[in-house]
């Protein structure tokens, strides 16, 4: 099982190189959202010439208008110049631009949400995809049960980081701010909101690729790596978008000693206690179905039986 991390700046980037990460994802803000290591190529070209024993990995998760498809085009020629390892994508424009331009570069799909079943795997494999990231939305059964199907297919899941919830092209928090008459300038930080019917709040900001929205809660599935390791999961992955290079350092550090003692439950549960303060989650991982909770056609409660 290896660990593949976001770093926060080129120089990061090398720093994870240093530590012997097993993978990281890199990429160019033009073609990727969400991405804490804004490169340009030259910058991504030295990185992979000073790569080490580290694979580098290419964020290429945005959605493209037809009118963007020239420069991806372009972008992905450029990158199977490079030593370039895989690409992290999500529209499959870019699985076809590598068909038909007969890029040999691994594809790497992550949808984010999409991926909640072992029986899409046979058309992503025609489709030269090697490797998916599952939505964080699965429970520990669900996995196990994925990743016991895979077959030929490479799995990957986040284990730490900001979850995404959702993203949309509109630009709702300057739409919001014209509305109410706000001139503080809200789009020069990510800012907190809440349903009133929520306990925790959620994080929301603005960028020229629209809003995204995220939990306020870190993921942390660090105690649950010897399950994921014995299911044979391949691929662990740290999202570090609005966390600072000293999280990223720490987190990664904790993360690899873990990997290195992966049959030592007390000792991975030892390390969990070094962790940064946060306000740490499971995620789906442990959600009972019982739990659950759905509503009838007249909107009353129905508890899933």
């Amino acid at each position: 099982m290896e660990l593949l991390v976001n770093p926060t700046s080129y120089s990061n980037a090398l720093k994870l190189i240093d530590l012997n990460v097993h993978q990281i994802f890199i990429g160019d803000n033009q073609f990727c959202v969400r991405n804490n290591c804004n490169l340009s190529l030259k910058e991504i070209k030295l990185i992979t010439e000073n790569k080490k024993n580290t694979k580098i990995i290419i964020l290429i998760n945005k959605f493209f208008f037809d009118y963007e498809l020239i420069d991806l085009e372009n972008y992905l020629i450029a990158l199977s110049k490079m030593s370039v390892d895989g690409i992290m994508f999500s529209d499959m424009a870019v699985n076809q631009i590598c068909y038909e331009q007969k890029i040999s570069i691994p594809l790497i799909y992550n949808h984010e949400t999409l991926v909640t079943n072992s029986e899409q795997f046979p058309f992503y494999l025609k489709n030269d995809i090697t490797e998916v990231s599952l939505a964080r939305e699965l429970k520990h059964q669900e996995i196990e049960q994925i990743v016991q199907s895979k077959k030929e297919m490479k799995t990957q899941i986040q284990v730490s980081g900001y979850g995404y919830i959702m993203h949309s092209r509109w630009k709702l928090i300057s739409n919001f701010c014209k509305i109410e008459k706000i001139r503080e300038n809200l789009l020069s930080t990510p800012l907190l909101i809440r349903e009133i019917s929520r306990k925790h709040p959620m994080i929301i900001y603005e960028d020229e690729n629209g809003t995204h929205v995220f939990t306020k809660y870190v993921l942390n599935l660090l105690t649950q790596l010897p399950d994921l390791q014995k299911i044979g999961l391949d691929t662990i992955r740290i999202d570090t978008f609005l966390h600072n290079e000293d999280w990223t350092i720490k987190i990664t550090k904790i993360y690899l000693d873990a990997l290195k003692h992966i049959d030592d439950k007390n000792y991975i549960n030892n390390l969990a206690c070094t962790l940064p303060v946060d306000d740490y989650s499971h995620g789906f991982y442990f959600m009972n179905q019982a739990d659950l909770i759905y509503l009838k056609h007249d909107d009353t409660p129905l508890t899933y039986e």
